[in-house]
């Protein structure tokens, strides 16, 4: 039973993880392309959306591993 409910958290977590993986992805590439080609007044505002974006990049790719060594060192 636990076996079934722990595999079933694992594939929740991969799908959930590469899902959002995508959209921060997407939301950059959405964000440089207003850069490039919006105005000068809206510039900073999606500035500071592509750098959410690659945080969340970051964050998101970091996880797994993080927790990992989490779970090893403790």
């Amino acid at each position: 039973m636990f076996t079934r409910i722990q595999h079933l958290l694992q594939t929740l977590f991969t799908d959930m993880q590469s899902t959002f993986i995508w959209a921060f992805i997407i939301g950059g590439l959405v964000c440089g392309l207003m850069i490039w080609q919006g105005d000068e007044q809206n510039a900073p505002k999606f500035k500071k959306g592509l750098l959410f974006c690659g945080a969340g990049v970051v964050v998101f790719l970091l996880a797994k591993p993080f927790v990992d060594y989490i779970k090893a060192g403790l």
